[in-house]
C-alpha cells in the first residue's frame, strides 16, 4: 500500500470515528478529531511549506479562537479559561485539517457520505424505537419541556441540526449518491430524506423545524433547483401551511410542542420566569448577558470567568429558580461581548464573514444555506462554545470543501440532475 493510500485511510478512519462520536460519545469526537488533525500533520511533514501559508478561510477560524485565547490576560479562573480554549482551538485546527485532507476518489467519497447518512438514520430509529415503547409518556412529557430521547447527551437541538446538515449534504452529494445502485438509489435516498423530514416533525425541536422550512423556501426559489414550475412556486406557501396543519393533527408530539411553546411564550412575555421553561431560560440569559456586557463593555470579564460571573448574577436576580435554569447567554455575540468586550464581538462578526467570503463556495446554494443556517442559530444558541456545535460547524464546512476540491460533480449547478417538478 502506498504512503498516499495510507494517508487517505488514516483520514477516513478519523472522519468515521468523529461521525460516530456525533451520534453517541464526546470521547469519540475527540479521538476522531485527533486522527483528522494527525492526518494534517502528516501532510505538513511531507510538505513543510504548507504551515507558512494558511489558506484564507482558516484566518477566519483563527479569529474565532484568538480573542478567547487572548482573554487569558484578564481571566482569573484559569481552569475554566483552559476548558474554553481547548474547545475553541478545534475551530482552526479541525478546519485546517479538513483543508489539508487527502483528495478522495468517487468511491471513497460515496461511502463516507453514506456513513454519515447511515449514522443519522440509526439515531432517528433509536429515538423512534424509544417513542414506540412509551408513546403515552413521551407525548405527555412534551407538555413539560421534555422531548423525544436522542442518543448524544439527549441533545435534541444539535441532533436536529445534524439532520438538517445531512439533508443539505445529501442534496450537495446527490450526483455521487445516485451513481451507485442506479436502479434503487434515487428511491432509497429520497425515502431517507423524507424520513428525516418526518422525524423532525415528530421530534418537534424548534431549531430543526425552523431551519428545515427556511431551507425549503430558500432552495425552492433558487434557479435550477429541480427546475421547479411557476405553479409550484405559487403553491409553496399554502402547501407548507397545510403540511404544518396535518402535522398538528396527526403527530401528538408536534401538537403538544406547539402548546408548550405558546405557554412558554406567554410566561416570559409577562416577565414570569419559572423552573423548566426552555425559552424563558434563554430570554433570561439574554437579559443577564446584556447587563454584564454593559457593565464590562471594553474587555468583558474574560472567558475564564464567565461561569462565575453569571452564577453571581443569577444568585442575585434568579435565586427563585433551580440552578439548571441559570444559563450563560444563549447568543454567540453576547457571549463574545461578555467574555472579551467589543473587540470580541467585532472579531466574531468579521471571522464568520471571512470564512464565508473566502471559502471559495459563497455562490454555492447548499454551502450558503448550511453556513447561514448555523449563523442564524448562533443568535439563540452558543454553537461555538460547546464541542457538538463546533464539530458540526467545522464538519459541514469541511465536507463541502472536500467535495468541491474532489471535483466529483458533473455540474456546478446543484440540482440539474434532480427530477423536474411539475
Amino acid at each position: 500500500m502506498s504512503a498516499e493510500k495510507k494517508h487517505q485511510y488514516f483520514f477516513m478512519l478519523g472522519h468515521v470515528v468523529l461521525l460516530l462520536g456525533l451520534l453517541c460519545s464526546k470521547a469519540l469526537i475527540s479521538i476522531g478529531s485527533v486522527f483528522i488533525i494527525g492526518s494534517a500533520v502528516w501532510q505538513i511533514v511531507l510538505n513543510p511549506g504548507l504551515i507558512a501559508s494558511p489558506p484564507k478561510p482558516i484566518v477566519g477560524f483563527l479569529m474565532l479562537f484568538f480573542i478567547p485565547f487572548l482573554s487569558f490576560f484578564w481571566s482569573e479562573n484559569m481552569h475554566d479559561w483552559l476548558e474554553v480554549v481547548l474547545n475553541k482551538v478545534m475551530l482552526p485546527a479541525l478546519a485546517w485539517s479538513y483543508w489539508l485532507a487527502p483528495k478522495l476518489d468517487k468511491r471513497e467519497y460515496f461511502w463516507l457520505s453514506v456513513t454519515n447518512i447511515g449514522l443519522v438514520l440509526a439515531g432517528t430509529v433509536y429515538s423512534i424505537g424509544h417513542y414506540l415503547f412509551s408513546a403515552d409518556y413521551v407525548n405527555e412529557s412534551y407538555l413539560r419541556a421534555k422531548t423525544l430521547k436522542v442518543m448524544y447527551l439527549n441533545d435534541h437541538l444539535h441532533f436536529s441540526l445534524w439532520i438538517i446538515i445531512t439533508l443539505g449534504l445529501m442534496l450537495y452529494d446527490w450526483q455521487v449518491l445516485i451513481s451507485y445502485w442506479r436502479k434503487y438509489s434515487k428511491f432509497v435516498f429520497g425515502a431517507i430524506a423524507l424520513w428525516f423530514m418526518l422525524f423532525l416533525h415528530v421530534l418537534g425541536a424548534k431549531t430543526g423545524l425552523i431551519l428545515l422550512y427556511a431551507g425549503l423556501f430558500y432552495l425552492f426559489f433558487q434557479k435550477g433547483i429541480g427546475k421547479i414550475s411557476s405553479f409550484y412556486k405559487i403553491m409553496i406557501l399554502p402547501l407548507t401551511l397545510g403540511l404544518l396543519f396535518l402535522s398538528y393533527i396527526f403527530i401528538p408530539t408536534f401538537k403538544n410542542r406547539v402548546h408548550y411553546t405558546l405557554y412558554d411564550f406567554n410566561q416570559y412575555a409577562q416577565g414570569s420566569f419559572i423552573n423548566g421553561l426552555t425559552d424563558g431560560a434563554r430570554v433570561l440569559s439574554w437579559k443577564a448577558g446584556a447587563e454584564i456586557a454593559h457593565t464590562h463593555p471594553i474587555l468583558g470579564v474574560g472567558f475564564g470567568d464567565l461561569h462565575d460571573v453569571f452564577d453571581d448574577w443569577h444568585e442575585t436576580h434568579s435565586a427563585h429558580l433551580e440552578t439548571y435554569n441559570w444559563l450563560q447567554p444563549s447568543n454567540e455575540w453576547l457571549m463574545y461581548w461578555c467574555g472579551s468586550g467589543w473587540l470580541g464581538m467585532i472579531l466574531l462578526s468579521i471571522g464568520l464573514w471571512w470564512i464565508y467570503r473566502y471559502s471559495g463556495m459563497k455562490d454555492d446554494r447548499v454551502f450558503a444555506y448550511l453556513f447561514l443556517a448555523q449563523v442564524l442559530m448562533m443568535w439563540y444558541e452558543v454553537n461555538l462554545s460547546i464541542q457538538m456545535g463546533i464539530t458540526l460547524f467545522v464538519f459541514s464546512w469541511g465536507w463541502l470543501q472536500l467535495g468541491n476540491r474532489a471535483k466529483l460533480f458533473e455540474s456546478d449547478n446543484i440540482g440539474e440532475s434532480m427530477p423536474r417538478i411539475g
